[in-house]
């Protein structure tokens, strides 16, 4: 099958979203398909990663945050009409907003020429989050919405999504949240939406013997009777890392937490220093920033607990990460399919609450279920059930 695969980040940077589509392309091309990538790069990001056979062409990711869907969108979609001139393809699978001007041309042909030879051929939109119950959340839950994201990324985003939903010839959403949101926000049809949830990459993220584990505390600046406690991802205000520096602050000394990954909110950086000065965290707060993601298991294999406070999550691919790594996760923003030994969830986003988990579980010793994981959520188990949607078109 000849796969158009559109997405918006591709490593390097590993940021966000990249790590999923990526793990998604390399396990759909050892199951033997065809496939070629449009994708966003950010300027000056370093050597694009290569997939052996796999075709990709790349895009400045956007000359200015926020405005994707008015610069780069429409000339990856000028592009995309080029292309498709000489290049014919099985199917077409768009994850997010990149592909806004191609939702709205198909939304024109099935309007105006609903015999086009362009519909035949079936698009599939991959759902890692829906605008509108972002917006919902952050509402709920007081958070603000940044002006630039207010007033032009978000509308257009939320256009994107609508259009999407209406033209798509199947959704598939990483969580039944999601899908209910997009069901219940967009309107969308049951019967074409599918759940395919965040895989992991089990031969990368494993466990390590307790010598490597060790050393790696000690280059880290722990010693071996520390409890570890790992955050993973973007320093932004919906992932709550103030209450985890909070909860941790409650517990004894010997409870330390590890952070890693990119300064992306002043702001937000500004209120965790303070925060961390107050509470007199400053020796037990190691803080890592961007790493890439080869690297990243490195964090999992020397934490006893990872945490993850978040106000609201698709399905998060830290998560599985930890689990995979024999690491208990104590996490909020999501629920998964199924019922996994070794992950919790936080039952109030309060700090009290927050540190109270976090000591019970480390007191258990509570076992994750690796095999299970990685039998049901390894990025090859996940490919599979996207072709499944691909056949159900």
């Amino acid at each position: 099958m000849k796969i158009l695969r559109i997405i918006y980040d591709w490593p390097p940077p590993w940021d966000g979203l990249a790590a999923a589509p990526y793990e998604m392309t390399k396990a759909q091309k050892l199951l033997g398909h065809d496939i070629e990538v449009f994708c966003g790069r950010w300027p000056n990001a370093g050597s694009i990663e290569q997939i052996l056979g796999v075709k990709l062409h790349s895009f400045i990711r956007e000359p200015l945050s926020g405005t994707l869907a008015l610069t780069i969108s429409p000339l990856m979609f000028l592009y995309y009409l080029w292309w498709r001139r000489t290049n014919t393809i099985d199917v077409i699978h768009s994850h997010g907003h990149f592909a806004i001007w191609i939702y709205w041309y198909r939304r024109f042909l099935k309007k105006n020429f609903p015999n086009s030879k362009e519909l035949k051929i079936p698009l599939v939109v991959h759902f890692h989050n829906t605008v509108k119950g972002r917006a919902a959340n952050l509402a709920e839950n007081n958070k603000e919405i940044k002006t630039i994201s207010r007033y032009i990324s978000w509308p257009m985003a939320e256009k994107s999504d609508r259009w999407a939903v209406e033209v798509a010839n199947s959704c598939i959403f990483v969580s039944h949240d999601i899908k209910d949101e997009a069901i219940k926000y967009y309107g969308a049809k049951p019967d074409k939406c599918f759940v395919v949830e965040t895989g992991v990459n089990p031969d990368l993220f494993s466990t390590v013997k307790y010598e490597e584990r060790v050393k790696t505390r000690k280059e880290l600046g722990f010693v071996d009777t520390d409890k570890v406690i790992l955050n993973h991802g973007a320093m932004v205000e919906r992932k709550n890392v103030h209450l985890l520096i909070e909860a941790v602050a409650l517990l004894p000394f010997q409870f330390k937490l590890l952070l890693v990954g990119p300064e992306s909110d002043a702001d937000y950086e500004f209120k965790l220093k303070k925060i961390i000065q107050e509470k007199h965290m400053e020796d037990r707060i190691v803080r890592v920033g961007y790493t890439p993601y080869p690297q990243v298991p490195i964090a999992f294999q020397s934490s006893d607990l990872f945490v993850l406070p978040s106000s609201w999550e698709g399905l998060p691919k830290v998560v599985m990460q930890s689990l995979s790594c024999g690491v208990p996760a104590l996490a909020s923003g999501f629920k998964a399919s199924h019922s996994i030994d070794g992950l919790y969830y936080i039952k109030n986003l309060d700090a009290q609450t927050i540190a109270r988990q976090i000591f019970d579980i480390l007191e258990s010793h509570n076992v994750v279920d690796i095999n299970f994981v990685r039998s049901h959520y390894s990025w090859h188990v996940m490919a599979k059930k996207v072709d499944a949607v691909y056949e159900n078109l």
